[in-house]
């Protein structure tokens, strides 16, 4: 899977740049980083909504509210191979740092994500695999000091998290966009 990380800064693309403007004042902490993760081959109506949240995320950054962008594609689903050999270290390492977050917090991933099981025998192709996991369409994560401290979307306390949630964190500054 060909994983796309790129900064962004007034809706262009540019490098990755960890500085801050200091004229401008953000709602979201200039040491937080924002991160849009978006499915690679989506459904038309998903793309559609993944557009509208990284247009919304792009405005944002342009107006100076999110200080720090980075967008990044996954694949739909990783299979992670038996014996620990792991083919696709990025997602699956995002995953499991996602996992570690999400229990600190008592929260939950599923049903957004999902881990099953892979099915290998006579029948299946490929290396035989311990676990697939499927990621959600699209999926906004804050990062503080290398920690995630911000999961969208999620499961806390009896209460969907939506990414359209954290969208509103970020714009009223009326709660804090962590929710980890």
């Amino acid at each position: 899977m060909a994983t796309n990380v790129a900064g962004e800064r007034g809706g262009e693309h540019e490098e990755t740049d960890h500085s801050t403007d200091t004229e401008v004042k953000t709602a979201v902490d200039p040491d937080c980083t924002v991160m849009l993760h978006l499915r690679a081959s989506a459904p038309a109506a998903a793309t559609r909504r993944q557009q509208t949240v990284l247009d919304r995320l792009r405005s944002l950054a342009s107006d100076g509210v999110v200080p720090d962008l980075r967008v990044e594609r996954w694949s739909s689903r990783v299979t992670v191979p038996s014996g620990g050999t792991d083919r696709e270290p990025g997602p699956v390492a995002l995953y499991e740092e996602l996992e570690a977050a999400a229990e600190r917090a008592d929260a939950r991933l599923e049903p957004f994500f999902e881990t099953r099981k892979a099915v290998s025998g006579l029948l299946s192709t490929g290396p035989s695999a311990d676990r697939v996991i499927v990621f959600p369409v699209v999926c906004l994560t804050i990062h503080r000091d290398d920690d995630v401290t911000g999961l969208f979307p999620c499961w806390k306390n009896g209460e969907h998290h939506s990414v359209e949630d954290g969208l509103e964190a970020l714009v009223t500054n009326q709660c804090d966009p962590e929710n980890l």
